[in-house]
């Protein structure tokens, strides 16, 4: 037997010194793990890391949906699954999540194992640190959502040991969190270096360590072995790092911010770190948001625009509109607050296949049973730059980290660590945030009075809803400068157009006023070109007020005449004079109006649902508040006194709410461990209540 052994051995022996020189070389195809994390191939490794925040998708569609701010609804829309708290460990969704973060964490494990934490290079520097800190990021995610999760700091070598991890203590979880953040804080290069919002800067990594610390401050850690004030300490001090690093400001447009991410517009200012998006239903590589697309102002027409191989919704971007938005975030804002009504649609889309413009906006009016018929409005489609836009998707950025948010959490911090008072600069915080929000960060202001002049003549009576200065039609109009809405009161009959406006009372500040232009406010809603308008509608133009005889479209010829009516062959549709527009002079809101005086943690709970709806952070805030139960049964009881009507049946709607009020107080606090790890952890456990 040995001989045989030493026959083989030796005919091994010679084929490989015959074969050795072709063996010395190393092939071509073939990198060692080592050599691979270097150059180029280490950003497509950092690139990797990355890509699993596609999970904040699961923010804008998916469990966090369904809060105090937004209900998951539609007309005709069976309501369930995942986005109205109808899951379990073996939801699709939830595997996802936990599966997704892990492959995150993996990603990052392998890139740290192999690059040399003491490279001298910037580059290689800043990429470990960037993958540090996405490590301990992908942590927080799951700790914060699932409570105690396997902590994995090396790559996984088998199905075997590395697989079996029991859950670790969260206290733990969260003090890797902290030391891999840290450790990254120093490595990444600052906002000032780096053209994205895309790339974690020492800003995202400062900022992020606030909403870290806060969190840890809270339920259910409640400050864990460091002591609440501690933690509270540390969320101001880095609010405070990125504060006085002269390297953020808000923009001075409240709207501008979501505009940019749908153009792909990076704002670093304000936007500190996003997670990217790109793409469309013709892209090799599709990694697309759901912002706009399953959020957004519900447009589902696809016919095919008259002599074009387009869709409409090309245009203005196709949008299932899953998410609606709840009264009680309606009526936090006042009705001059600009956030509202870019935050909340005040407008739906009507559509037309054989006259231009093909699509056109149709104002909502402000009644309390329209107030749950109004979508999320906040990222819109037609800003986008990617063409052809894609049906199902988006290629919008979503905002992980904002600056308004850094200056609330300092705020709040600050608050907390001066026994419920917030000093001169936390106060200062927050008004800077307000007087973004209500259009008082520039030059210009929105109004906070009106007081009629003027009643005119020739209004229908029932046209008591009009907006001033607005173009309904323009789908590329990003100025949303000088528009207002009011409900007024129209003496005359119902039908002809002999009206007087006797009252007018403001529903919405508008944005973009001076003194000069406040001081005469026409009635009405202006002409616009290329409009399709319906029959008996009125128009105004050069404070003359008009009706349209017929249905048409207008042209680029405004009505001027004095009597009788215009020509189709130069106005389009035809436009009778019916009389002189009703005028106003506006007061406009200051700063006094909106600013602050003293801060407590009710008017910071209150502005972060203002300022940062629907970007994913409400449901951890309400949790690490302590106040999730009790204000998804509030929430409850508010829509179990709604009207019955079309839109959103009151029992569809309604579901998610009676999910959570109906349950153990402490089940929804925490998703399900998901089915896919309890099938191959034999030593994982399952959360209360799951």
């Amino acid at each position: 037997m040995k001989r045989n052994i030493y026959i083989i051995a030796g005919l091994v022996l010679v084929s490989f010194t015959a074969c050795q020189k072709f063996l010395n070389t190393q092939p071509g195809s073939f990198l060692s793990p080592a050599d691979y994390y270097k150059g180029a191939n280490l950003t497509n490794a950092l690139a990797a890391v990355y890509n699993p925040l596609s999970i904040h998708n699961e923010f804008a569609k998916g469990v966090f949906i369904c809060n105090d701010e937004t209900f998951y609804g539609g007309a005709g829309r069976t309501v369930g699954g995942y986005a109205a708290n109808a899951y379990d460990f073996s939801s699709t969704n939830v595997n996802n999540f936990w599966t997704r973060c892990y492959a995150g964490i993996e990603r990052a494990n392998l890139l740290l194992s192999y690059v040399d934490p003491h490279d001298p290079s910037v580059d290689v520097q800043a990429a470990y640190g960037e993958a540090l800190f996405l490590r301990g990021y992908y942590y927080f995610i799951l700790v914060s959502n699932f409570g105690d999760v396997p902590l994995r700091l090396t790559p996984v070598t088998g199905p075997d040991s590395s697989l079996q991890s029991p859950r670790t203590d969260k206290q733990i979880v969260y003090n890797q969190i902290l030391a891999d953040m840290k450790t990254a804080e120093g490595k990444v290069f600052p906002v000032s270096q780096l053209t994205s919002a895309s790339h974690v800067s020492k800003s995202a990594v400062q900022g992020i360590l606030a909403r870290v610390y806060l969190t840890m401050a809270g339920y259910p850690l409640n400050g864990g072995t460091g002591g609440v004030m501690a933690m509270y300490d540390s969320a101001r001090t880095y609010s405070l790092k990125v504060i006085n690093s002269g390297l953020h400001s808000l923009n001075p447009s409240y709207s501008q911010v979501f505009i940019n991410h749908a153009a792909d517009t990076y704002d670093t200012q304000e936007s500190i770190w996003e997670a990217d998006f790109s793409g469309n239903d013709n892209s090799t590589v599709k990694s697309s948001s759901y912002l706009g697309s399953q959020n957004g102002i519900q447009f589902t027409l696809t016919t095919v625009i008259p002599g074009s191989t387009n869709q409409v919704w090309l245009d203005s971007g196709y949008c299932y509109a899953y998410a609606y938005v709840n009264q009680k975030l309606y009526n936090l804002y006042d009705s001059y607050d600009a956030r509202r009504d870019w935050n909340v649609s005040n407008f739906t889309y009507a559509a037309s296949t054989t006259t231009l413009p093909y699509v056109s906006r149709r104002p909502i009016s402000n009644t309390a049973v329209f107030s749950y018929n109004r979508t999320v409005a906040k990222w819109r489609r037609n800003y986008e730059t990617i063409l052809p836009k894609g049906k199902d998707n988006s290629s919008i950025n979503f905002p992980i980290l904002r600056y308004a948010d850094v200056l609330l959490m300092f705020a709040e911090a600050d608050l907390q660590l001066n026994g419920g008072t917030c000093t001169s600069a936390g106060i200062d915080a927050v008004n800077a945030v307000r007087e973004r929000g209500y259009g008082l960060a520039g030059a210009t202001a929105p109004l906070k009075s009106l007081t009629l002049l003027t009643q005119g003549s020739g209004y229908y009576k029932g046209n008591n809803l009009l907006f001033n200065n607005y173009n309904n039609a323009s789908l590329g109009n990003t100025n949303f400068g000088n528009w207002l809405g009011y409900s007024s009161t129209i003496t005359g009959s119902t039908t002809a157009a002999d009206g007087k406006v006797t009252d007018v009372q403001l529903t919405s500040g508008g944005l973009g006023f001076t003194t000069a232009s406040a001081a005469l406010i026409y009635l009405g809603t202006p002409w616009a070109a290329n409009t399709t308008y319906a029959a008996n509608q009125q128009v105004i133009y050069n404070g003359n007020l008009y009706t349209t005889v017929a249905a048409g479209n207008s042209s680029s010829i405004p009505p001027t005449h004095l009597s009788g009516s215009s020509a189709a062959s130069q106005t389009g549709v035809v436009f009778s004079y019916a009389g002189t527009a009703a005028t106003a002079t506006g007061t406009l809101l200051t700063k006094a109006d909106v600013d602050k005086t003293s801060v407590t943690l009710q008017d910071i709970q209150d502005e972060r649902a203002r300022e940062l709806c629907f970007e994913g952070t409400r449901k951890l805030d309400l949790v690490r508040w302590g106040i999730f139960y009790s204000t998804m049964v509030s929430v409850f009881n508010q829509m179990d006194t709604w009207p019955t009507y079309a839109t959103n049946t009151k029992a569809n709607a309604i579901i998610g709410y009676t999910t959570v009020a109906s349950s153990a107080p402490e089940k929804f606090l925490l998703l399900p461990i998901p089915s896919s790890e309890i099938s191959v952890n034999k030593n994982i456990l399952q959360n209360p209540g799951w």
